[in-house]
């Protein structure tokens, strides 16, 4: 017998016993999810796979062990598609191993709640929007803005874009724009997206193979989680604090687990002015991940997703982008992709435009990332708005002076929001979160609690959005007569179910 054949022959006999393993596994499979369905418990259980894969990691060979989390992956998936069939036998429409049957969104929900309560003529508390609004409760809509998009021509805006990659006018004004300080010297392509959540997208659906792991934050936009879940990705969190302070800790700590198994590493870290927390981590936190992220990439490649949707509202606008000179430091193997958002920058939500701007030391590597993109682009939504690219480039080549002006006046305002809200938090107990710009601060609420308290609050006609860990305040959107007190009635409503 050739060695090849007794090779195969070996295999085959593995092949026989992994057959009758597999039987078996999926009949003790079946008992768990009959236990499931009686008892309503979730098909899903992420730390018990953790648990299973860390248990019997140890006894595998180290140059098969990737290899072996991927297999284990596999077969927990396959579990997941077998239990979710099991529960849901008559619903063969979607996807069998992502269950979106019992989706909702909680920002969409809770609002849904706030709009109805005022419509009844509650004197309902909206904190769900996050949408910037004015001292007059009405949405802010810049005037610089909307008079440079009412100079667009109709033709214009209802012709399609240059191009998949948008306008290059386009991405060539984002691009200074976010480069205000002169500081990123690495070579960049830019691919024009529907938002910042089409800028998010790209790099998840493109960059995480069928289940790898997306890091994300653990106190973060529900949104991250759920484009994982639709690629069939799994997902881990990382602290962002440590000892009541902004920490890359967390960050470190995760990325290199998630390395040593997966040999590459994709994370999302939305600074500044995260959502919901309102933390920003500064240059020089920013130069430590670099430092750190260079290192790691020995083992692998490293996509860091920079959300910068809220930076156009930090306190500093003009030093907003101060960090991304730490950009330049990346090594070959650190790509980095700045996910912009004109929806927040310019309060254009329902224009839905954004733009992806590839960060990379090779210019190759930076080509073969927009080709990537650019295909999918094509089959996700095809073409961006076009008559608001060219109010974008319009704006900032023309009427920028106007723009900064009229921005900072809505700064000014939401950072007296903030200031007196954590004030009043302060002197009655409201457990917060750090702070330091944006437009949201969240609630530092115990897991145990959070739900009933979260209920209790809706009973007092006060709305708004539960987040892993915490309740977030979306102050962009409350005017400074309704800020004035509501700590202290929120810290109120938190001491009555404390002491339940």
């Amino acid at each position: 017998m050739s060695d090849i054949n007794r090779h195969r022959s070996n295999i085959d006999e593995i092949d026989r016993k992994m057959a009758e393993l597999f039987q078996q596994r999926m009949e003790e499979v079946q008992a768990v999810v009959q236990y499931k369905k009686e008892n309503g418990l979730n098909v899903t259980d992420r730390s018990r796979e953790r648990q299973v894969i860390e248990k019997h990691l140890p006894q595998i060979d180290e140059k098969w062990q990737k290899y072996y989390v991927r297999f284990m992956q596999d077969t927990f998936a396959t579990s997941r598609q077998f239990q979710t069939e099991y529960l849901h036998q008559n619903e063969s429409m979607l996807k069998n191993e992502v269950d979106f049957s019992d989706y909702t969104d909680n920002a969409f929900k809770a609002a849904q709640r706030a709009r109805q309560a005022l419509k009844e003529g509650k004197p309902a508390i909206n904190a769900t929007i996050g949408s910037l609004y004015g001292s007059d409760n009405a949405i802010t809509a810049f005037k610089s803005v909307y008079d440079v998009y009412n100079a667009v021509s109709n033709r214009r805006k209802a012709s399609y874009a240059g191009g998949i990659q948008g306008n290059a006018d386009y991405n060539e004004a984002v691009f200074n724009w976010l480069n205000r300080l002169d500081n990123i010297s690495l070579p960049h392509r830019s691919v024009a997206t529907p938002g910042g959540t089409g800028a998010i997208c790209l790099p998840v659906f493109n960059c995480l193979n069928h289940r790898e792991t997306l890091i994300i934050p653990e106190i973060a936009w529900g949104s991250y989680r759920l484009m994982a879940r639709q690629n069939e990705c799994e997902v881990i969190t990382y602290a962002m604090f440590e000892n009541g302070k902004a920490s890359i800790n967390g960050i470190t700590k995760v990325c290199r687990e998630v390395m040593d198994q997966q040999h590459k590493v994709v994370i999302v870290i939305n600074d500044p002015c995260q959502n919901p927390t309102g933390i920003s981590l500064g240059s020089a936190k920013w130069e430590e991940l670099i430092d750190f992220f260079n290192e790691l990439s020995k083992d692998g490649e490293v996509v860091i997703i920079n959300d910068i949707a809220y930076l156009d509202f930090a306190r500093d606008c003009d030093r907003a982008t101060e960090y991304m000179a730490a950009f330049n430091k990346a090594d070959r193997k650190v790509t980095i992709l700045i996910a912009f958002s004109c929806s927040k920058s310019l309060t254009a939500y329902g224009m839905r435009l954004g733009d992806l701007i590839i960060l990379n030391k090779d210019p190759e590597k930076v080509s073969h990332l927009y080709n990537g993109f650019l295909r999918t682009a094509r089959s996700f939504w095809s073409n961006v708005n076009n008559g608001f690219m060219d109010c974008f480039t319009v704006l900032m080549t023309e009427h920028q002076s106007e723009y900064r002006a009229e921005k900072q006046r809505s700064i000014t305002e939401l950072y007296e929001r903030a200031q007196l809200f954590i004030k009043q938090a302060a002197e009655c107990g409201l457990p917060l979160y750090p702070f330091r710009e944006g437009f949201f601060i969240t609630l530092r609420i115990d897991e145990d609690i959070k739900q009933a308290y979260y209920e209790r609050l809706m009973e007092n006609d006060i709305y708004c959005v539960v987040f892993p860990k915490g309740i977030r305040i979306a102050i962009c959107s409350l005017p400074l007569e309704v800020i004035d007190g509501l700590a202290y009635r929120l810290a109120s409503i938190l001491s009555e179910i404390r002491d339940h």
